[in-house]
This record gives structure tokens, sequence and C-alpha cells, in this order.
């Protein structure tokens, strides 16, 4: 799956990126995974790993115990950088086929996540220049839940709540027929509002909830 700046693009925000991410399938056994990063070595000499934090050259009989520490592995020697997720930030090994799943192929036999899914590997990065990602996803989230939630049942509303909320889409939660789920909007502008969020008030008294 495509990660990083290259999946940002591709769900339409106009920036520019310098190199390349993404998840390669965790679900084989870790030997496996790490021939298949071998396998690019010998097909491209000119490849080479090295280490994430301080790009210095890793030999590739220790990516095993590497990738297991670090969740990822840069090569360097293609026309930019291209970083090889094992386990990308914020996501588990586990949940790779689920975010499969909810991704849109691609022409060339990779998938792009959802922006929800895409969002969570930005987060608590610490990295000044995924701020604009995030507000670009969060908005295509919002925009997506906004137009999707009124219409869902009650079961797959529950499960959008479960992977985005904030006080827009709360408040066409507490709207929604399904009384479960006008509660789960409604608690979470209730938690808002009594943490002192004006905001979250306001659209509190909106919806009747004050």
């Amino acid at each position: 799956m495509v990660l990083g700046g290259l999946a940002v693009i591709s769900h339409g925000l106009s920036r520019v990126t310098h190199d390349a991410d993404c998840w390669l399938d965790p679900t084989i056994s870790i030997e496996d995974w790490c021939n298949a990063v071998k396998d690019l070595l010998v097909k491209w000499a000119r490849l080479r790993l090295v280490s994430i934090g301080n790009w210095s050259e890793m030999p590739p009989a220790d990516l095993a115990g590497y990738i297991e520490d670090f969740g990822v592995v840069r090569v360097l020697g293609a026309t930019q950088p291209f970083d090889i997720f094992r386990r990308p930030n914020e996501m588990e090994v586990s949940g790779f086929e689920e975010v499969w799943e909810r991704a849109t192929p691609l022409t060339d036999g990779t998938r792009l996540p959802d922006v929800v899914d895409l969002l969570i590997t930005k987060q608590d990065t610490g990295r000044p220049r995924d701020t604009y990602d995030i507000q670009f996803l969060e908005g295509k989230a919002e925009e997506m839940y906004l137009e999707r939630l009124p219409k869902a049942s009650s079961g797959e509303a529950l499960k959008m709540l479960e992977r985005f909320l904030n006080p827009k889409v709360a408040a066409a939660a507490a709207a929604h027929s399904d009384p479960k789920v006008r509660e789960t909007g409604m608690k979470f502008l209730r938690e808002l509002a009594d943490a002192g969020d004006p905001f979250a008030r306001d659209l509190l008294a909106a919806v009747g909830g004050a």
C-alpha cells in the first residue's frame, strides 16, 4: 500500500514530496518479508539499505532484527529515497488486511489507504511537516462522514464513529435516527463542552443537548 506524501497527494492535496513510502504485506513471516526486500537488492544492484534514523548503511543480514525494532527500513539508490514499512506509525501488523480491504486498488497493483487510515499513520509523529497533511485529511474525512453518516445504518454508523469523530461529525451523529448513534454524538459533544470547548457547546445547544 502507498503511504506518506504520495498517498496524501493521491487523495488530492497539491504538494511536493521527496521520498516514497509503502506498507509491504506484513502478514507473511518476517523471514519471507525480509527476503522480499532483499530480492530488490539482488534485482537492482545499485540499491542499498540504510537506517531510517541516521542513514547509516545496513548489511542485509541485519534487516530482520532492525525491522522488528523499528518497523521501517529505508532504501537508497533509486530516484528518491524509498521507505518500506512492516509496521507503520500508529498501525499494527495484525491490522494490515482490514486496511487493505478498505483501500482503493490502483492500476499498478498497489492500493491507496482510505482517508481515515492514512490520517492515523500521520498522527503523533512529532513532525511539523505532517501538520498540513493532517489538516487536509481531517477535512476530507469530515466531508465524507457528513455525507455518509445520515444515510448509514446503525451498525455502519457506529463503526464509522469508532474510526473518526470530531465536533461536526458528532453533531451529525446526534441527529441520526438511531438512539445509539445519537448518544455517541451527544456524549462526545458533552465531553468537549465540559472541557470548555465553546464550539462544542454551540453544537450541543443546536442539537438540543444543552
